[in-house]
């Protein structure tokens, strides 16, 4: 392993992150400075700033409700509230993140790789949300799915009414308020917004702010 993904993973911070301590010689490895892209084994010893940093071996796995009215983020934001302040686990990641207005389902564990296999736009898993409106019924006909707005491409795989007001709306991308902005340029309301699952995970029977562990 990377010693960059080592720490990342240890010491919960981004791989640029742990390249910045690495270049200000803050990490050594068998008592010698770290050197960027360096490899480390099980028997090799990190630290930082003298400290040992123990291997995470056992990573968590997580479902999360989030409700709305929470950012999705570590840091507050003026007098908004964050998951964590429902997780209280501030070493759990995320991915998958939803606006404050949103709720749904978001993944969280210790594991970054688990995290972006189960995002990235490259993986093509599906996305489920079930949209609220303002109108029992939308003219999917002239609905338009694919739009370019602040030159960015945004595009929704798919749209089917599932009853009075709600539609099952489905992306293989998920880009920042990316179902919002394109109903916004269909000049329909969104009231409500839950996303129902993430590939092969879904939220379930889960209640708003459950935190479910997952068995990989």
């Amino acid at each position: 392993m990377r010693i960059n993904k080592f720490l990342a993973l240890n010491l919960n911070i981004s791989r640029r992150d742990a390249d910045k301590l690495i270049e200000k010689k803050e990490i050594n490895i068998n008592g010698n400075y770290a050197k960027l892209g360096e490899l480390v084994g099980d028997n090799d010893v990190v630290s930082y700033k003298n400290q040992i940093i123990n291997s995470v071996k056992d990573h968590k796995y997580y479902k999360f409700y989030k409700p709305k009215n929470y950012v999705s983020s570590r840091s507050s934001q003026g007098n908004s509230k964050t998951i964590y302040e429902l997780i209280n686990n501030k070493n759990l990641k995320y991915s998958g993140r939803l606006d404050k207005d949103s709720e749904g389902l978001m993944l969280l564990s210790t594991d970054g790789d688990w995290l972006n296999n189960n995002s990235h736009p490259s993986k093509e898993l599906d996305k489920k949300y079930i949209v609220t409106t303002n109108l029992e019924e939308i003219d999917l006909t002239k609905f338009k799915k694919s739009i370019i707005d602040k030159n960015e491409n945004l595009n929704i795989y798919s749209i089917k009414k599932e009853s009075k007001y709600e539609y099952l709306v489905i992306l293989k991308t998920g880009k920042n308020r990316e179902i919002r902005r394109i109903f916004e340029y269909n000049n329909i309301k969104i009231t409500n917004l839950k996303r129902i699952s993430i590939g092969e995970y879904s939220l379930d029977n889960m209640k708003i702010g459950d935190l479910e562990e997952v068995k990989i």
